[in-house]
């Protein structure tokens, strides 16, 4: 008889790597979340060395504050919290004059490694969705990150 191990919780997950230095628990956190959030950097932010810039500020708040996030992590969801200081770690390097403000119209995400497909494949034609995108291109950069977060990534 083969037992499956249980997945454990971002809270569990967290919890550990705050009670006990458990760097295999905090590694475990990264591969959870870390695709989703350079996805989300990269849709504000449009320059793949500024995502993962981002997306390590993120990570590395998280490890500052570990210990204080318990209750974010179980009552809010730590993926949601991770999503708003990743944001905003992309807006910052904007501000700072990192990476162009537009999006790509070409391979927005991978249908295939996506639980949603991406809206310009629900888009109905290529050039429908060609054309979609031209237009959230133009949002400002939170209104942008929403739309990506919600039509792309199925995120409420």
């Amino acid at each position: 008889m083969v037992v499956t191990p249980v997945e454990r919780t971002d809270h569990e997950l967290l919890a550990a790597y705050a009670g006990r230095g458990d760097l295999v628990a905090f590694q475990r956190l990264v591969e959870r979340h870390q695709l989703r959030l350079i996805r989300l950097a990269d849709a504000i932010i449009v320059d793949a060395a500024a995502a993962v810039e981002a997306v390590d500020e993120g990570f590395l708040r998280l490890a500052r504050h570990a210990d204080t996030l318990g209750a974010t992590a179980r009552s809010e969801g730590l993926g949601g919290w991770l999503c708003t200081v990743v944001r905003n770690a992309a807006i910052d390097l904007l501000r700072r004059g990192r990476g162009p403000t537009v999006l790509p119209l070409d391979g927005q995400a991978d249908a295939a490694s996506s639980d949603q497909p991406c809206a310009t494949a629900q888009a109905g034609t290529a050039e429908t969705g060609t054309l979609l995108w031209r237009e959230v291109a133009g949002l400002p950069p939170l209104e942008r990150a929403a739309v990506v977060l919600r039509y792309r990534d199925g995120l409420a």
